[in-house]
């Protein structure tokens, strides 16, 4: 699976539009309490879709630098599965050429 981006949703969305507002009004911080919850749990259904049993294997490449950068990138690894992390195409063939348990 191939992640080009994370998936924030577009600020343009009326309905988040509102919901922004209605967190500003509040004295709340829309990005944190908002934007990166919600992304956050469209990249686990993502993953989700990918990995379902326990004998399932596969690789997520994540290309959006942001996953490793920024201090809310934690917040989206955190919230899968603890899993092997790798930053070389070599990790993943290696992964791929040992037998499947």
């Amino acid at each position: 699976m191939i992640i080009t981006r994370l998936p924030f949703q577009s600020p343009d969305d009326p309905v988040l539009d509102a919901r922004i507002r209605h967190c500003r009004a509040r004295g709340g911080n829309p990005f944190f309490h908002i934007q990166v919850p919600d992304a956050v749990m469209q990249f686990r259904q993502g993953i989700g879709r990918l990995i379902r049993s326990k004998t399932d294997r596969g690789v997520v490449a994540i290309l959006d630098s942001r996953i490793r950068k920024k201090g809310y990138g934690k917040e989206f690894l955190a919230s899968v599965p603890p899993c092997r992390v790798a930053s070389h195409l070599d990790e993943v063939r290696q992964f791929f050429s040992k037998p499947h348990p």
